[in-house]
């Protein structure tokens, strides 16, 4: 039986943050296979303009290109519309059906997981693969561990990995002012937003909305 672990977001851009999480759940899980999925809408940023999917898709394959274990996947994208968690991982469940798979998120995102579109099967069906910001609250983060441990049987594995405390807005920024983002994505993300112009005419435009992650 293989270990999936499946890292899901918008990736506007990927940064290193997301490609932390992901090679650590590599590496403190031993998963055999990391997917890592680009979302065509999430359900929370549905009014939000993102760059066009095949830049995200590009961005996260560069971004886990050295990562064997890595492949990144076109199925949110290409199926269109909403993207639902769990519909996402019932599909994979009907690839992998002798596999354990599990879901990979930071703490923020975690706490709420109960309350997204059928969450309470995604935490009742699917192992969780957890890690917390720089100044996260890790009392919030033990007890809801407890409780969806209790109440869904779900099983959870917390991250010891530090991750950066970097986000997507602050990127979309620092890239408008014409500074380096190296420190904040991969050179070769960076170098790939920099040859498309990604956000130079999207940050000015004032219906451009700005995400913490």
């Amino acid at each position: 039986m293989a270990v999936i672990g499946v890292l899901g977001g918008t990736f506007d851009p990927i940064h290193l943050g997301h490609r932390t999480l992901g090679l650590a759940a590599v590496e403190e899980v031993a998963l055999d296979k990391l997917i890592v999925m680009p979302a065509h809408i999430q359900p929370f940023k549905q009014n939000k303009k993102v760059a066009q999917d095949r830049h995200r898709l590009n961005m996260a394959e560069l971004a886990f290109k050295d990562c064997p274990q890595a492949e990144v996947s076109d199925y949110e994208i290409k199926k269109g519309d909403i993207s639902y968690s769990y519909e996402t991982m019932s599909h994979l469940r009907s690839i992998y059906p002798d596999d354990e798979l599990f879901f990979i998120m930071g703490a923020d995102s975690f706490i709420n997981v109960e309350k997204w579109y059928k969450g309470e099967e995604l935490l009742a069906e699917f192992g969780f693969i957890v890690s917390s910001r720089p100044g996260y609250p890790e009392k919030e983060l033990e007890s809801k561990m407890k409780f969806y441990r209790m109440d869904y049987d779900t099983k959870i594995i917390r991250l010891m990995t530090k991750m950066p405390d970097i986000s997507s807005t602050e990127i979309r920024e620092t890239a408008l002012a014409g500074e380096s983002i190296r420190h904040l994505v991969p050179a070769v993300v960076e170098k790939y937003i920099q040859m498309n112009g990604l956000y130079d005419d999207m940050l000015k435009n004032p219906r451009w909305k700005m995400d913490s992650y």
